[in-house]
């Protein structure tokens, strides 16, 4: 799909995504990723998925702490990149957010559970925010296209910053998306990932660039669209994650 296309067509998504929200206002984080990976899978061919879910959600928080919603691969003509998402439903432009981001019960438990994962699995740790109350955000995407969405990024560390009271003791919705950006500007970027991905580190972590010949077996198998061919112990890798993503950007 040519560039402009594949931008045009994600932004789509993305507003699809927030006209679902609207008509279904009750559902919840995990129905909306479903959809958002299905829809995606429609869109472009070149992305494939496996939802991953062995544990029940009592048994995530009870042992894990973790319901990382999407472990997203961007999978380049040299390396590979692994993105992992805790993702937020927020619809209001002041919902007692402090609290949300601190969560559980003020501890700060998921947030740092996901920063933790992230760094010992050399992941790049995301927030998801899903909104249908954020038309036309600001935003940190320059060039890419507007940015009314319902799907957007946040850098987790930023996240914390928030939850740290650094911006602060009252959030807004405004002001979380206003740190990040839409996701369809991964897409759209017309400088690439890299220059999109410097608006969030330096540069992209060494650790984190996987060389094509060092990609796990399941993101392979993934990559070449081939799901049934995941076993139940190459899955067991990636359990702390409801749905892995990976999408072949090879020929951008």
């Amino acid at each position: 799909m040519h560039h402009a296309k594949l931008c045009a067509a994600n932004q789509a998504l993305g507003l699809e995504i927030r006209e679902f929200m609207t008509h279904v206002p009750d559902v919840k984080e995990e129905s909306i990723t479903d959809y958002l990976v299905w829809k995606w899978k429609l869109l472009d061919a070149r992305f494939s998925y496996l939802n991953i879910k062995t544990f029940t959600r009592q048994e995530e928080h009870s042992t894990t702490g973790a319901d990382f919603e999407l472990e997203l691969w961007l999978v380049g003509k040299m390396f590979a990149v692994p993105l992992l998402f805790q993702a937020k439903k927020f619809n209001k432009e002041f919902d007692s957010y402090m609290g949300k981001l601190n969560y559980p019960s003020n501890t700060q438990a998921q947030l740092s559970t996901l920063l933790a994962y992230a760094t010992a699995n050399n992941r790049l740790p995301f927030y998801a925010i899903y909104t249908a109350a954020a038309a036309k955000a600001t935003t940190k995407c320059k060039g890419g296209g507007p940015s009314d969405t319902g799907v957007y990024m946040v850098d987790a560390k930023k996240i914390q910053e928030f939850a740290n009271g650094l911006h602060g003791k009252r959030v807004s919705l405004s002001a979380l998306l206003a740190k990040g950006h839409p996701f369809h500007c991964l897409f759209c970027c017309p400088l690439g990932l890299a220059k999109f991905f410097a608006d969030y580190f330096e540069k992209i972590p060494e650790e984190a660039r996987y060389p094509l010949d060092r990609l796990p077996n399941y993101v392979r198998n993934l990559l070449r669209a081939q799901a049934d061919e995941i076993s139940s112990d190459r899955v067991a890798e990636v359990t702390h994650v409801n749905v892995v993503g990976v999408y072949d950007m090879r020929e951008e």
